[in-house]
């Protein structure tokens, strides 16, 4: 009966650990270039707007 509740144990904890190791390879491989990609879209707009704004401006 000894065996039977450390390899419950046993199971249980090698199941968390790769339930956890799943999520931190997703968040890794999907989550943050996402988010990379999005902050890099922001900054390209941004400038891209202030020089449309520059080029348009008169000089007078």
């Amino acid at each position: 009966m000894k065996s039977f509740k450390s390899g419950i144990i046993v199971g249980i904890l090698s199941s968390a650990a790769l339930a956890a190791a799943t999520a931190l390879s997703y968040r890794h491989t999907i989550i943050k270039p996402a988010q990379q990609a999005e902050e890099h879209h922001e900054e390209v707009s941004k400038q891209a707007i202030r020089r449309s704004v520059a080029a348009h401006q008169s000089r007078y």
